[in-house]
């Protein structure tokens, strides 16, 4: 019978650490700030950062939400990112933007040290070369999930499917450093046969974002599962699982929602909590 890694008890230890951090700055007469900037009405993206907006409240963060319309340039976009690194602890810039805009270009518009997301290529080339102060939230909100439930990662076969910079590559690169010992693989929309490498997943990391891609028939008895992705289908939002079948088979699953969700966002406010701290 599986047992359900719930994400909010791995969120609440998080967020501890992070108002203690918080409170000390705050008694030197200024609150943590926090910068998110949207480009455009994406839904998802608005309900993401109105989330992160809920959280700041409760963790005493101010919290500076800049909406740009849609037709914003990249100078323009390049422009206000620049300003505002000036007077902030932190910057998130909300994926994705429209089409006409380079993600890339604005990431690495953000100074390191004001890299909350930790997606800039500074950031990352630390992560990689081992010397990194903060890893990316949602990658850093497995490793909170695995580390609290205290699944076992040495010599585990580790499967991830996608291949983003947000998830796969730095989870990859931690899973199999000697902190966890993992031995990790990725697969992608051109893994020919995906099922070689699931039915021999310990753990398996899922990070599509197309509903309920992975049934029953892709895992071995005992594993444990964890589902970042989502995906909108008529209005209604889903994870990469689909969990028909699943619950004799798997030992540990994460649920969605309520697993990786809550973990990402108090990730985020811990990577800003590191940031204020070596200010």
């Amino acid at each position: 019978m599986e047992q359900i890694l719930y994400g909010a008890p791995v969120a609440e230890q998080l967020d501890k650490i992070s108002e203690n951090i918080f409170r000390e700055y705050t008694n030197n007469d200024k609150k943590p700030h926090l910068t998110a900037i949207t480009v455009g009405e994406n839904p998802a993206s608005l309900l993401y950062v109105s989330r992160k907006q809920e959280k700041a409240i409760k963790l005493g963060v101010e919290f500076n939400w800049i909406k740009l319309d849609a037709e914003t340039t990249q100078n323009k976009l390049d422009e206000v990112i620049s300003a505002e690194a000036k007077v902030t602890d932190g910057i998130i810039i909300q994926l994705p933007l429209p089409n006409h805009l380079n993600p890339e270009e604005a990431i690495n518009c953000i100074p390191h040290e004001v890299d909350v997301d930790g997606l800039t290529s500074y950031n990352l080339g630390s992560l990689f070369s081992g010397t990194y102060k903060l890893i990316p939230a949602t990658s850093l909100a497995v490793l909170e999930l695995l580390n609290f439930y205290k699944i076992k990662t040495e010599d585990k076969n580790i499967v991830i499917a996608g291949r983003s910079r947000l998830v796969s590559a730095p989870l990859a690169k931690i899973l199999s450093s000697k902190s966890y010992n993992g031995n990790v693989s990725v697969i992608h929309s051109k893994t020919s046969n995906q099922k070689l490498f699931t039915k021999q997943a310990d753990i398996f990391i899922s990070a599509i974002g197309t509903a309920k891609i992975y049934d029953h028939s892709f895992f071995k008895e005992g594993s444990t599962i964890i589902d970042i992705g989502i995906s909108s289908v008529d209005g209604k939002t889903y994870g990469d699982i689909d969990t028909d079948k699943i619950g004799d088979l798997v030992s540990y699953r994460s649920p969605f929602p309520g697993g990786v969700g809550p973990i990402t966002v108090s990730a985020l406010f811990f990577n800003l909590s590191r940031l204020v701290n070596s200010n």
